[in-house]
């Protein structure tokens, strides 16, 4: 009795790790989906640097603009845009006002005071609307040089991987797939060419 008992909790046990395995892996390849199908739209994917639009907007979040202009943007509106301090990066904070000379005061949600120098017109990018969450983590660990939790999400998603293509004990049990009907009918017609050489002898 003890023995059956053993054999059932392990099975649940095994159905129970390589369903979690299926869905951490799933919804790990939606989040990736999100976060690029978007830019084939024209809208802009960045992964957040930084906590200065926290605790909305966290690093290693993946944030997608939809296309804007500087003439578009109202205060209390996050913006996407070149950042103007920091030349080949992008700044990602919330308008404040806009100046009589057209260009954007901006500010970090997280941030005490505003940013010290506005943002041009042309140089925004867009308005963010869509947020996925901790998706871009290993790019974010991989740009302040934390390697070694790159490595760990790799590895963690390498054993998830192959746990998810494992197959659960009902699958197992199904068998293998039914043969083609094709193959069905050559089989019947040997059966019935043996029965009758059979009674021929």
């Amino acid at each position: 009795m003890d023995q059956v008992r053993w054999s059932e909790e392990r099975a649940w046990a095994r159905l129970v790790v390589i369903l979690a395995a299926r869905i951490t892996i799933g919804t790990a390849v939606v989040g990736v989906l999100w976060s690029i199908i978007p830019v084939a739209f024209g809208w802009t994917s960045v992964v957040v640097t930084s906590g200065s639009m926290g605790p909305r907007i966290r690093a290693g979040d993946v944030a997608i603009a939809s296309p804007a202009t500087g003439a578009e943007m109202m205060p209390g509106q996050p913006v996407l845009a070149d950042n103007p301090v920091r030349p080949g990066t992008m700044l990602l904070h919330r308008v404040i006002r806009r100046n009589p000379d057209g260009t954007l005061v901006t500010k970090g949600d997280a941030n005490p005071t505003e940013d010290s120098t506005p943002v041009a017109p042309g140089a925004v990018e867009g308005r963010p609307r869509l947020l996925v969450r901790w998706i871009g983590l290993p790019v974010y660990w991989q740009g302040v040089g934390e390697h070694r939790k790159v490595a760990l999400t790799l590895v963690a998603g390498l054993v998830l991987t192959i746990i998810a293509t494992r197959r659960t004990d009902d699958e197992l049990d199904e068998g293998p797939p039914p043969a083609p009907h094709g193959h069905r009918r050559r089989t019947l017609a040997h059966m019935l060419a043996i029965r009758r050489s059979t009674r021929s002898s």
